[in-house]
């Protein structure tokens, strides 16, 4: 789980590795190690996920880790949406969700 310590303090007592990151740079430099082979799901806030972005677009493709976005402490940015919009793009090759037009 990478994220910010407020957003990853609940899963350390549930067993998942944690690995705190408050800046852009610290997110950065924990990636590496979880995506190297020890683990199969990274669980990555928001923030963090937009921090790596271009470093999980390298490992996407693999089977494992699975990356999800999970919103972090806070208000949701609305990154786990998109990445999921196009995770169905990228299978089906166009949008299944209809989007509703705000008022």
């Amino acid at each position: 789980m990478l994220g910010d310590r407020t957003s990853v303090a609940g899963f350390r007592p549930l067993g998942i590795a944690v690995f705190p990151a408050e800046t852009a740079e610290e997110a950065r430099e924990a990636w590496p190690r979880l995506v190297a082979g020890e683990y199969g799901v990274v669980l990555v806030t928001e923030p963090a996920y937009e921090a790596v972005a271009d470093l999980a677009a390298e490992v996407v493709d693999r089977p494992v880790p699975a990356v999800t976005v999970i919103p972090g402490a806070g208000r949701a940015a609305g990154v786990g949406q998109a990445k999921l919009d196009d995770a169905i793009v990228r299978a089906l090759g166009t949008t299944a969700f209809v989007k509703e037009e705000e008022d």
